[in-house]
Parts: C-alpha cells; structure tokens; sequence
C-alpha cells in the first residue's frame, strides 16, 4: 500500500483530534460560543468606538468594519488548521517531544494536529459572518477580480499569523517557555490588526511590515480594495502584492523550526 501523502496524514490526525475534542458535547457547544464571544466583543468595541468619534484614522464604521472582518477571517485561517501550535512549550517542557521524533509522520504536522482548538470554530464562524456581511457595505464597487484579490488576501493573511505563530514554535526549541512572545503577538494582532494601522506614526507602521509584520494580515490588502493605497507610506506596487507576504513568512517561520528543532534537549535527558 502506498504511504500517505502529507495532506492525507494531516486529514486523519486532525479528524482524530477533533473526534477526541467531540467526545464532550456541551463543552463543545460552550467553547463555540465562547469563541463568538471573545471575538463579537472586538466587534462591539469597534462599534462603540466609532459610535462615540464617528471617524478613526479618517476611517469610518463602514471601512474600519471591513478590515476587522478580514483580519478575523484570517486569524480563522490560522488557528483552525494550526491553533496546537501554542502547545510547543508545553511538549517540549514536558517531554512529550521525545515521542514526535520517534514517529515516522513530519515533527510539524504532528504538532498541529496534537489537540483541536474547539473555540476556532467561533471564531471561524463570526470570522465568515462578518466577511460576508461587512464586504458587502463596504464602499467597494465589487468585480470578480477584486472578489478573487480579497479571498487572496485573506488567505495570506491566515499564512501571515502561522508563520510567526511557527517562528515561535521554533524559538521553544531553545527559549523553552514562548508564551510571553505569543501572548503579545495574540493580543497585538487582536487589538490593533483590525484598524488603520497608519494612525500609529511612519516608524511604528514600518515595525508593524518589517518587525512584526502584521500589517500584511488585513490592513494593507483592505486599502487596495477601498481605494485608499495612496494613503500608506510604501510603493504601490507592494501595497498591492502585500498578499504574497503570507508565504513568504510563512517560509521563514518555517525555516526557523527546521533549524532549530536539531537544538531540541529532551527534559528526561
């Protein structure tokens, strides 16, 4: 029999992750909509916010809304499929790393498919709703093209956020503990990706592409769509590939496991 393809290994691991997860149906329900929770209160923030100042940035709702709802579309693209990789500290911390190695399945693959994060499918949920919802009051004169850009954009976006989520997994390989690294990009990411990112000053923009580069997750791709590409402090053309940033650090983080997982020491050693 044939040995099975990456893909078809992730697809049984991650169904026997979930079917694990599935086993406690009201903590499944719970954690659902705790999931929609977490994320609708960015949402109502939002509205709040603006409510009360009309405009963030020289935003309005309409627009603010929209690059919201694609950075939450985004962050839906990471953490379903790759969510486990915030457990790295704890199997390497534990031990459990030991048995990764001795496995004939990729160490990586076998460490997004360790445990199904439940609350993702809010997140999945409220990320699609408000796609769907926020993209059509956009001030965007919608065509098949720029219908195809956004779903880009999105997708890169989601490979934006697990490529430094996985730089971090490679970094529990030497630093053992990540979690302050990680909570810091979560709460960035949560806090700040969803708004005109160019309201923060030219240097801190700049760290937000190059340092940190979550302005690729929404931000950049959303002004090409409503137009407004003129009003960030880089060239055109790159504003508008900003999409492709999603494979490129996507790449590097996992460039950064590779290299690092060699300088693995188990805690049993």
């Amino acid at each position: 029999m044939a040995e099975p393809t990456w893909i078809r290994q992730y697809v049984i691991l991650e169904r026997a992750a979930l079917r694990g997860q599935l086993q406690y149906r009201v903590n499944f329900w719970t954690t659902l909509m705790g999931g929609v929770a977490y994320q609708g209160t960015q949402l109502l923030f939002l509205g709040v916010l603006l409510g009360k100042f009309g405009l963030i940035g020289g935003w309005g709702f309409a627009e603010v809304a929209f690059v919201f709802a694609m950075r939450l579309a985004s962050h839906a693209l990471y953490v379903v499929p790759f969510g486990s990789l915030r457990l790295t500290d704890v199997m390497v911390q534990e031990g459990e790393f030991d048995r990764v190695l001795l496995r004939p399945v990729n160490p990586f693959l076998q460490l997004i498919t360790r445990w199904f994060p439940l609350m993702s499918l809010g997140d999945a949920l409220l990320g699609v709703g408000a796609l769907v919802i926020f993209s059509w009051h956009a001030p965007i004169d919608w065509t098949a093209a720029k219908v195809v850009y956004l779903l880009l954009a999105v997708i890169g976006g989601g490979l934006v956020e697990t490529g430094i989520q996985t730089f971090f997994s490679g970094l529990s390989f030497v630093a053992t503990s990540t979690s302050s690294l990680r909570i810091f990009a979560d709460s960035s990411i949560t806090q700040f990706s969803g708004y005109p990112l160019t309201m923060f000053g030219r240097p801190t923009f700049y760290a937000f592409c190059t340092v940190f580069p979550m302005a690729f997750i929404s931000f950049l791709p959303a002004t090409v769509l409503l137009d407004r590409a003129s009003e960030v402090p880089l060239p055109t053309w790159l504003t508008t590939v900003s999409p492709l940033a999603g494979p490129v650090v996507l790449a590097l983080g996992y460039l950064t496991f590779i290299k690092m997982m060699p300088r693995y020491t188990s805690p049993g050693a």
